[in-house]
């Protein structure tokens, strides 16, 4: 009887089990990503690279209904002040969320270290990259109340990269609700630089491989040097 009550406290909260995945599983995710990052910034630096997603860009730019409702909907709310707003919010959602102060900590770490390394690697391939971005190549895009032009090179795009990064460092502690909110914010930001004329899809689809690889090495330090280490089952 003994033995089987000591084995009943890790299974009286479910919050108790929230934690990194197994390594194999981030090694793996971080795997695949490098492999679209390496395509996608093949893709991008190709000489008709531009020309053949010309027409995809005006799609997002000036896109049927019902979609154009929605991406003027959530356009204010994912412009850079309103933004900052929106992640800090679904951040600290996941936060105070958290059952216990040690995972707190082991949330703020993994989404400070995958905001960190998406935005080392999105600057660097920026400048390795060079490419520019579709307001100076197509002619008449619209950037629908954007208050400053995008500065700097296309490749990839620096606001899909950390969105990803930061929702699938987080994802390992975030209940079903927070996943859904959380997935819905990074597809949406990415469809915005698109339709505001910042950038090029495969700029997002290589920011949103930088993301996830991101937080599949915030998985991976969590895993190896956690911030707290549970009691052996034969403690007291």
């Amino acid at each position: 009887m003994e033995r089987g009550r000591a084995a009943t406290p890790a299974r009286d909260g479910p919050t108790d089990r929230l934690g990194p995945p197994r390594p194999g599983i981030a090694v793996v995710f971080a795997g695949l990503s490098l492999v679209v990052i390496a395509l996608s910034a093949w893709l991008a630096v190709q000489p008709r690279a531009q020309a053949a997603q010309t027409a995809l860009v005006q799609w997002f730019n000036e896109p049927p209904q019902p979609v154009a409702t929605v991406f003027a909907l959530v356009n204010p709310l994912l412009r850079p002040a309103p933004l900052l707003v929106v992640a800090l919010v679904l951040m600290g959602w996941v936060v105070v969320t958290a059952a216990q102060a040690r995972q707190r900590l082991e949330v703020l770490r993994a989404a400070v270290l995958a905001y960190v390394l998406a935005e080392l690697m999105t600057q660097f391939l920026k400048r390795v990259a060079d490419q520019p971005r579709p307001l100076a190549v197509i002619p008449g895009l619209d950037t629908h109340g954007y208050p400053t032009s995008p500065r700097g090179n296309a490749y990839p795009s620096a606001h899909t990269a950390v969105a990803v990064a930061v929702v699938s460092a987080l994802w390992p502690w975030m209940s079903w609700p927070q996943r859904l909110v959380g997935a819905t914010f990074a597809v949406l930001i990415a469809c915005n630089r698109v339709y505001i004329g910042a950038h090029w899809p495969v700029d997002v689809l290589g920011g949103a491989a930088i993301g996830l690889l991101s937080g599949a090495l915030a998985w991976l330090v969590a895993t190896r040097w956690p911030l707290h280490r549970r009691p052996h089952p034969s403690a007291p």
